[in-house]
């Protein structure tokens, strides 16, 4: 974990680093201001309020204090993308648990999959594969069989030709065309499988009955690849209320405006007080800096302990926003660019949107909870506590202890989608663990972002 001395930090801070785009290059000669959240995730320098871009629903604003003059920058400012990280060894899984997070999969078991004439499946990490096609020569003999009863994730194989057909996605084309994921380790590695979260999943499980099918867990996402441990799917989606993920809520600005900040990857380099960089501006490093630093960052995986007491020099590598200008009104709101990979349904700076498939109506939220929001308690279907008046998602049923129970969806907007897809009712109504005819693509994500707890994947 990445916060071992919460008791030592009770504000935010900021740190002055500069940064490198691999380990072994050496750093650039530009001192930037690292910003980092106090031990309870609160981030003094940075707010979040209401957006001011149609449509954005909350956005995060500057916030000018003793430490640092949003008005009139000494240094550029790094804004960290904080997220729960999954590590995972290629880029074929990292896009699977993608389509998980969106809800395009199908549930089912091991034993369906051999009765459909799949032979059976054994473990080899988060999948399930043949045992002719366990691991490679160097793991040995592949485990045991699957039990019949294992519940797995079947998932459209990344490079499938048929993966795609009138934006529906098809599972029917047989064994080599898709993929099967262990469920329940699916669940642990995204952050899905622990208590208080099981509602998340059973939103994701709808999606078979296209019921909630715009609503799913891979809007504020992003990745990286660190050489020196994979690739990291980073998730700050506001369902999970972690306040340290607060920069994965900073939006794009509208149609024809230029973002204020740019997304980056890099390692930073603590600076240290006798650096010539920083003696050359009249800077030094705040109190509390070097504990702010060892506690929310993590050196590169496999990196020599430093000396006793000395904290790590080199971060790992991050996602990053980055300013890209001297001054900035405090009430004005950030933005962002995501990038032309970035599929949207609304028109962002230079960037087209793209058409929706058919139309969803947008979120109304009560008044009352708009003007109690507190970041991560925000109003939206993603928070039990405040959700919209139309199309709620979930609900808290007292006559369980308060679970969270799961809502069905609009009936109209069901059959809307149905209709949009060309899918029949027989199709649409087959039940959980059989395959269905066709399934959706995965939905475009809303916002990129980046928090700091981890699940390693061997």
């Amino acid at each position: 974990p990445h916060f071992a001395r919460k008791s030592v930090l009770r504000i935010s801070m900021l740190v002055y680093v500069v940064l490198q785009r691999d380990a072994a290059v050496a750093p650039n000669g530009t001192v930037h201001a690292l910003l980092l959240p106090s031990a309870d995730g609160e981030w003094e320098e940075l707010s979040v309020g209401p957006s001011q871009f149609a449509g954005a629903g909350f956005g995060v604003f500057p916030r000018s204090t003793a430490r640092l003059d949003w008005g009139a920058l000494e240094t550029p400012v790094l804004m960290p993308y904080l997220g729960l990280e999954t590590v995972v060894q290629d880029a074929h899984l990292l896009k699977l648990l993608l389509r998980v997070l969106q809800g395009n999969f199908v549930p089912l078991t091991a034993g369906e999959v051999a009765a459909a004439g799949g032979g059976q499946l054994v473990a080899d990490g988060l999948c399930a594969v043949p045992p002719a096609a366990f691991g490679g020569r160097r793991r040995g003999a592949p485990p045991p069989p699957l039990a019949p009863g294992t519940e797995l994730l079947q998932v459209a194989h990344t490079c499938a030709a048929n993966a795609f057909k009138g934006k529906v996605q098809s599972l029917s084309a047989g064994r080599g065309e898709v993929c099967y994921l262990l469920s329940e380790e699916v669940q642990g590695v995204l952050g899905l499988g622990g208590e208080g979260r099981g509602h998340l999943w059973q939103l994701l499980l709808l999606h078979m009955q296209h019921q909630h099918a715009d609503r799913n867990l891979a809007t504020h996402v992003a990745h990286v690849w660190r050489k020196e441990e994979g690739y990291v799917l980073i998730n700050a989606h506001p369902a999970f209320a972690e306040p340290v993920s607060l920069v994965g809520m900073i939006n794009e600005p509208p149609a024809g405006e230029a973002p204020t900040t740019r997304m980056i990857q890099a390692y930073a380099r603590l600076l240290d007080d006798a650096d010539p960089l920083l003696a050359a501006r009249g800077l030094r490093q705040p109190d509390g800096a070097r504990e702010a630093w060892v506690a929310h960052t993590l050196p590169p995986q496999g990196a020599a302990p430093p000396p006793r007491g000395v904290p790590h020099p080199l971060s790992e590598r991050m996602v990053l926003y980055c300013t890209t200008r001297k001054a900035y009104r405090e009430g004005s709101e950030i933005s962002v660019d995501y990038g032309v990979s970035y599929s949207r349904d609304y028109a962002s700076s230079k960037h087209r949107a793209t058409p929706a498939l058919y139309k969803v109506p947008s979120d109304e939220m009560c008044p009352r909870d708009c003007a109690r929001a507190r970041w991560p308690q925000l109003p939206g279907w993603h928070n039990p506590d405040m959700q919209p008046r139309r199309r709620p998602l979930f609900r808290k049923d007292a006559s369980c202890g308060g679970a969270i129970l799961v809502c069905p969806d609009d009936p109209a907007l069901v059959r809307r989608r149905k209709q949009a897809l060309g899918i029949d009712d027989e199709a649409a109504a087959e039940p959980l663990g059989t395959p269905p005819k066709q399934r959706l693509p995965p939905a475009p994500p809303s916002i990129a972002t980046v928090f700091a707890k981890r699940k390693r994947v061997a």
